[in-house]
């Protein structure tokens, strides 16, 4: 065999890795796009049949690319910072007080409005995975982050009013506001407007 037979057999055997390889990505990635559409519609535990059929693969590969159900439901996280990323990008941290807090209100809850069914599967699976509440946590970290820069007065709040503006802010009370004590969109909004502004400005009405 020539010395141009071994680069042949080489990059043959090299393209056969490579095919397969890009094969696994893509299989990947359509198991993910599948579990994250199957939850988006509001099936938000699906399982493993349910995500194969979605994808159009056997419910083997599904576990053979994601060892257990918590990679996949890694993968929502994966897709809600996708989607947030344009949401929560471009928030001020200059100017009115009362006009960046309305901003950051409906940044927020627009948000919270969009990963309603993400956030609701993450927490159906979060009080029986170690994994689940990780990544929950460091979500929340980033938000907590988030507000920081927005509204560099609530640096000098006290810790705990500090975590009063963040129960105010968080999917949690958008979530009541809307469904349990039926406010519409506005008023729900005004109503996390005014309790913020209170804290920040000390104002009692």
């Amino acid at each position: 065999m020539s010395p141009m037979d071994d680069m042949n057999d080489g990059g043959s055997t090299s393209g056969i890795t490579d095919g397969r390889i890009h094969r696994s990505i893509r299989t990947r990635a359509a198991i993910a796009a599948a579990f994250v559409t199957l939850v988006d519609g509001g099936n938000l535990a699906p399982t493993g049949h349910e995500v194969a059929g979605q994808a159009g693969v056997g419910h083997r590969t599904v576990f053979r690319h994601f060892q257990d159900m918590d990679s996949l439901y890694a993968s929502i996280r994966e897709e809600i910072a996708k989607r947030a990323q344009p949401i929560l990008a471009g928030q001020a941290s200059t100017g009115p007080l009362p006009k960046r807090v309305q901003q950051l209100v409906l940044q927020r809850t627009r948000f919270h409005t969009r990963i309603t069914n993400f956030r609701r599967a993450l927490v159906a699976r979060y009080w029986t995975s170690p994994t689940m509440q990780a990544l929950v946590q460091k979500d929340q970290a980033m938000l907590r982050e988030l507000t920081r820069r927005a509204l560099p007065e609530a640096r000098e709040l006290p810790a705990q009013d500090f975590e009063l503006l963040e129960l105010l802010l968080s999917y949690e009370a958008w979530a009541r506001l809307r469904e349990l004590q039926g406010l519409s969109e506005r008023r729900a909004r005004a109503t996390i407007e005014s309790g913020v502004l209170r804290l920040l400005t000390g104002a009692s009405s």
